[in-house]
């Protein structure tokens, strides 16, 4: 089994200051990779204390100069709110920082308050995610990212440094709802979710849909979800 850890960024209420808040973030990444996590996951988030990590490769990179073999994960890049071609290169990057350690996940966003602090239409989400998730992921193995789409037109250009290899077999996506788990599976990413709903009623429909759409799409069997749970960790049962 692998075992990652997620970092949320969360200062519930807001009774840490920002600098408290940041450095606690820090000092438990860097306990990850001798306390044996396999990979880091760092989220994205605007404007808010529920989150506050507005730009995960920044931090992402800062990790790969205190590690070794720890894995540098996107938990996630949210699509809609990034232009592609610039999540390709900060991708690509990573993996050179990390001497090729970088792995991509990608989401789609469910915050109406974030969207509106971009000025981006919610409505417009699924859309933005499936444009720009084709454009980063062919980028990332052809070196080049161009797209005709209406929301994210791109001339053709080289994506510098070069990638060191594609990312689709070190690819998630968070799937919560059963339009974006289909879209996980169609772009061939394994399932990343968080434990919302009793766990037979998700294999019956979710997890159904995911893998009914990776049989449509896929030769291969479809990988096995990665799920996410929020945990509190004291010294005693009463302090937790």
């Amino acid at each position: 089994m692998d075992v990652s850890l997620q970092l949320i960024f969360q200062n519930y209420g807001g009774r840490l200051d920002d600098a408290t808040h940041v450095a606690h973030e820090m000092r438990v990444a860097e306990l990850a990779e001798p306390l044996g996590f396999g990979k880091v996951f760092v989220v994205e988030h605007h404007f808010f204390d529920y989150a506050a990590c507005p730009d995960n490769a920044q931090f992402l990179s800062w990790l790969a100069a205190k590690t070794k073999t720890l894995k540098l994960a996107s938990g996630a890049f949210i699509l809609p709110w990034n232009d592609p071609l610039r999540v390709a290169e900060k991708i690509v990057l990573l993996d050179h920082l990390s001497n090729g350690r970088a792995v991509l996940g990608l989401g789609r966003g469910l915050a109406r308050r974030e969207y509106g602090g971009f000025g981006i239409d919610m409505a417009e989400s699924r859309d933005r995610f499936d444009e720009a998730a084709r454009m980063i992921l062919d980028a990332c193995e052809t070196g080049y990212i161009e797209g005709a789409g209406p929301y994210y037109p791109q001339a053709r250009v080289e994506i510098r440094p070069r990638p060191l290899r594609g990312f689709r077999d070190r690819l998630y996506c968070i799937g919560m709802s059963q339009e974006s788990v289909e879209q996980a599976a169609r772009i061939g990413a394994r399932l990343a979710i968080f434990s919302q709903m009793p766990w037979e009623m998700w294999r019956e429909t979710n997890y159904a849909a995911y893998r009914r759409v990776w049989a449509e799409t896929h030769a291969t069997p479809p990988p096995g979800p990665l799920t996410s749970d929020i945990m509190y960790c004291g010294e005693s049962d009463a302090e937790a």
